[in-house]
């Protein structure tokens, strides 16, 4: 049987990113994504590639936080997002990059990636959720799997649904909160309508058997941040606290329950 024919991009989506592009990284420049951020790196490391060369893709690279960290790295870098602003915004980056050589960039969708070969690469990011953000996760998870090598890697974030119950809840609209639970899809929200687009959550459950249906064995699905350090940004301040905070988010992290309370889920999945 055939799959259906993939849904059509995102225009709400791209327009959204490739308008916020230039000043994207300014908007997570504060103590709270410096310590998303170092969580989100400490549960990458333990499987960048341990012999060269290897080559990496960051997938839905927006501004190429993490593809820049792999390229530092001494991995060659497959950037790709939808957003050709955003793409562009990894080009600027890169000029002043020795490593620059070992970089590729292209615009693109993740639901289909022809621009990647089959089996190319060790490790496959894809940060910032794209899989909840693209029209058909299925579809870019079996992309996922063609495009990574057989015992390589890809970490992946999407939109926790267990989360995201409380804004339904707040609004005491019983539909609207049936309707969440049974598909899971929500909307991004902002005042222009032309930006809007739906986003896809997953509980822990979900998102591992995705992987797993589609020619991944799951090492690991993790919440994060466990701690919710936005909630109270004095946790943040004063020497060392964002150090502590890593470490009790790692420890907390140990709890596979743990996934349940934070607001994306962060998955490691080996291709078989």
């Amino acid at each position: 049987m055939k799959p259906p024919p993939p849904r059509p991009p995102r225009d709400g989506s791209r327009k959204y990113h490739d308008r916020v592009a230039r000043k994207y990284d300014a908007i997570y420049e504060d103590p709270f994504w410096k310590f998303h951020d170092e969580v989100t790196w400490g549960l990458i490391k333990p499987f960048l590639p341990r012999t060269m060369p290897a080559a990496c893709a960051d997938l839905g690279c927006g501004t190429g936080k993490w593809g820049l960290k792999l390229l530092k790295s001494g991995f060659e870098v497959m950037f790709l997002d939808h957003s050709a602003a955003m793409v562009e915004e990894v080009r600027k980056k890169l000029e002043s990059n020795p490593r620059a050589k070992k970089a590729t960039l292209v615009v693109g969708d993740i639901v289909g990636m022809p621009e990647l070969a089959t089996g190319a690469f060790d490790l496959v990011t894809a940060m910032g959720d794209p899989l909840s953000i693209c029209s058909d996760p299925l579809r870019a998870v079996r992309e996922f799997a063609r495009v990574t090598k057989v015992g390589g890697v890809v970490c992946a974030t999407v939109d926790n649904q267990l989360a995201a119950l409380d804004y339904y809840i707040e609004r005491g609209n019983l539909d609207a909160l049936e309707a969440f639970v049974k598909s899971g899809r929500t909307n991004w929200l902002t005042n222009n309508e032309a930006e809007r687009f739906e986003l896809h959550t997953f509980t822990p459950l979900e998102i591992e058997r995705l992987f797993a249906d589609n020619g991944f064995e799951v090492i690991e699905v993790v919440g994060k941040t466990v701690i919710p350090g936005r909630d109270n940004r004095k946790l943040l301040e004063g020497e060392g606290a964002i150090d502590r905070l890593v470490e009790m988010e790692r420890r907390l992290a140990r709890d596979p329950a743990s996934a349940g309370r934070a607001g994306h889920l962060q998955v490691a999945a080996r291709r078989r």
